[in-house]
C-alpha cells in the first residue's frame, strides 16, 4: 500500500503588496507519496516557489496545514522546523548555493556535520555520494573550480547527505544547458529509483517535467493535476 509522505491541506497565502492584499495560493491541496516524483510547473510569478517554501516549512501559510508523516509541521517552532528539515528534507536550487570557501567534499558533508555526526563519518558519506554522482576526481575542488553541471551534481549529492525522505528542487536545471540539464535530471531519476526518495521538482521545463510520474500545474493560485502514465520513472 502506498504511503502518503507529505500533504498540503487547503493552503492559502496572502501578501500585502502595499496597495492591497494579493492572494498567491488559493485553497491548494497537494499530496506526495513516499518515493513519488512530482513536478510543479507554472508561469513566472504563479506562486511555485511560495508553495515550495510552505511545503518545506520555510514559510508559513496564511491558513491551511502541511502534514509530514501525519504531523502538522505548520504548528512547529522555527527550531523544530530546522531540525525536521535537516533530518528529512534535502534541497537543490537553480543556483547551487555551495559554500565557496569549502571544497566539494566539505560542502556535501556539511549537513551531517551540522547534525553533529563525527567528521570521519560525514566525510565517508560525502565521498560515497560524490563517487555516485561521478565526481570522485573532484573531491578537493572548490565550487569556482567546477563547471556548472559539476556544481549542480555536488548540490544533488549534498541534498542526499542525510538520507532524506524528500528532496525539494527549485528550478534545478534552470541555469544549465540542455545536455547538462538532462544529465542532472537523469541522475535524480536514478537516485529516486535506488534510494526511494520522494522528489518535488519546480521547473519551467515541460519536457523534463513529463519524465516524472505527475505534474501539478499552478495557475491563478490553483493546482491542476496531469498524470504521466508513460513516464519512465
Amino acid at each position: 500500500m502506498t504511503k502518503v509522505l507529505l500533504q498540503g491541506q487547503h493552503i492559502n497565502k496572502v501578501y500585502d503588496d502595499g496597495s492591497g492584499q494579493v492572494q498567491v495560493l488559493n485553497d491548494v491541496d497537494f499530496t506526495i507519496d513516499a518515493a513519488e516524483m512530482v513536478a510543479i510547473v507554472g508561469a513566472s510569478g504563479s506562486g511555485k516557489s511560495t508553495l515550495m517554501h510552505i511545503l518545506a516549512g520555510l514559510d508559513r501559510p496564511t491558513s491551511g496545514a502541511v502534514l509530514f508523516d501525519g504531523q502538522d509541521v505548520t504548528r512547529w517552532s522555527a527550531s523544530q522546523l530546522a531540525k525536521w528539515r535537516n533530518q528529512n528534507v534535502g534541497f537543490v536550487y537553480q543556483f547551487h548555493h555551495l559554500l565557496p570557501e569549502f571544497n566539494a567534499l566539505e560542502n556535501v558533508a556539511m549537513p551531517l556535520l551540522i547534525q553533529g555526526r563525527p567528521t570521519a563519518e560525514a566525510k565517508q558519506r560525502a565521498t560515497e555520494l560524490l563517487e555516485r554522482v561521478g565526481l570522485a576526481h573532484r573531491l578537493e575542488h572548490r565550487p569556482a573550480q567546477l563547471s556548472g553541471g559539476e556544481r549542480q551534481r555536488v548540490a544533488v549529492a549534498r541534498a542526499f547527505a542525510n538520507r532524506p525522505k524528500l528532496v525539494i528542487a527549485d528550478e534545478p536545471t534552470g541555469n544549465l544547458d540542455g545536455e547538462t540539464a538532462e544529465a542532472v535530471y537523469q541522475l535524480m531519476l536514478e537516485l529516486n529509483r535506488e534510494q526511494g526518495t520522494a522528489f518535488i521538482i519546480v521547473t519551467h521545463d515541460e519536457h523534463l517535467a513529463a519524465q516524472l510520474q505527475r505534474t501539478e500545474r499552478l495557475s491563478r493560485g490553483h493546482l491542476v493535476t496531469d498524470i504521466h502514465e508513460d513516464a519512465p520513472c
